[in-house]
């Protein structure tokens, strides 16, 4: 993919969110939508799902709850289902009654991975291209999951330079794609506030903010449960001037000025700050919110003696760097 000439069309400067968006999406050589060709040890990264079945257990065990909660069998809308291990997993980790009966949808965005869904989930799930469209077919009840989701929506990115917030983007300089500040209005985010130190770098997840507000209407009652590396706002960035944004090409971390000369061909993504998402979510009447580490989610089902369980677990590693948002609508 050429991004310099891209740049040089939009008046030779653009957000890193526009260009996190060419580069993942772009319908011709975007990295999810035509050149992703799997998710684990033979791809670029891997996400909990590929590593074991641990987490569809819980995601299953929170998901019976739920039904109890709201008094219904919920249908589960996973979204971002990757390459379709966790629906796999989710449907071994049910019971004879459960695999007759209940329905599993999967939402996703990448033409890619939706055709390598069907293939592997075959035809126990049912694979929709929008939230609204797999809401409506569940006239709005749902247990809805994801796991490693709002880090793939393009972010924007911020400098705090000067006593002001910049945002930084891409321009060519001397044939040179270079990150730039140019003085542009800013999202709503509690990150803003607290982080406003000199040369600090930040990301915003506004996609996902506005993907969030787009389908909330069409979803009346159920379960959300947000899987997902990140911090609170207090300890995202701690350590971490430089910001969070970054990329995977096999397995080999990638700093945010190498994404030019890969974009197309390597994943790119940014930690995910948890006190928007609840935020975000308090917004709605009536929710009900649980907020918890990776380790405090799956640790009641965890094998500590299996050392893929045991990873997932671990403290100060993936048991704290994930994170899980639990959101309860009107259930009694």
């Amino acid at each position: 993919m050429k991004v310099a000439p891209y740049i040089l069309s939009r008046g030779n400067w653009i957000s890193m969110a526009e260009f996190m968006e060419l580069a993942l999406y772009d319908e011709e050589a975007g990295y999810y939508s035509c050149n992703i060709k799997d998710i684990g040890y033979r791809g670029d990264f891997s996400t909990s799902a590929t590593l074991c079945d641990l987490p569809a257990r819980r995601i299953v065990a929170q998901w019976r709850e739920s039904c109890k909660a709201c008094g219904c069998r919920l249908p589960i809308i996973e979204i971002g289902g990757g390459n379709g291990d966790m629906a796999v997993a989710i449907r071994s980790a049910f019971n004879w009654k459960e695999k007759l009966f209940a329905r599993h949808l999967m939402v996703d965005k990448s033409p890619a991975l939706r055709k390598w869904q069907r293939l592997v989930a075959g035809s126990a799930v049912s694979i929709c291209k929008s939230m609204e469209e797999a809401l409506k077919k569940v006239n709005g009840k749902a247990f809805i999951f994801s796991n490693e989701l709002p880090d793939a929506f393009p972010v924007r990115q911020f400098v705090y330079q000067g006593g002001e917030w910049l945002e930084l983007g891409l321009a060519v300089v001397d044939g040179r794609v270079i990150r730039q500040a140019d003085k542009q209005p800013l999202p709503a985010s509690s990150v803003f506030s607290h982080w406003a130190k000199e040369g600090q770098v930040v990301e915003v997840h506004e996609s996902y903010f506005r993907w969030y507000a787009e389908w909330q209407k069409y979803w009346k009652q159920g379960c959300m449960v947000t899987i997902d590396y990140g911090q609170t706002v207090d300890r995202l960035y701690y350590r971490r001037p430089a910001g969070t944004l970054r990329g995977y090409k096999a397995h080999t971390l990638l700093g945010a000025d190498d994404l030019p000369a890969l974009a197309g061909k390597c994943d790119i993504t940014a930690d995910v700050n948890f006190t928007d998402l609840m935020q975000l979510a308090g917004k709605n009447d009536g929710e009900c919110l649980q907020y918890m580490s990776q380790r405090d989610f799956l640790l009641p089902m965890a094998d500590i003696q299996k050392p893929e369980e045991r990873h997932l677990v671990a403290e100060g590693g993936a048991g704290t760097y994930f994170n899980v948002l639990i959101q309860h609508r009107f259930c009694n």
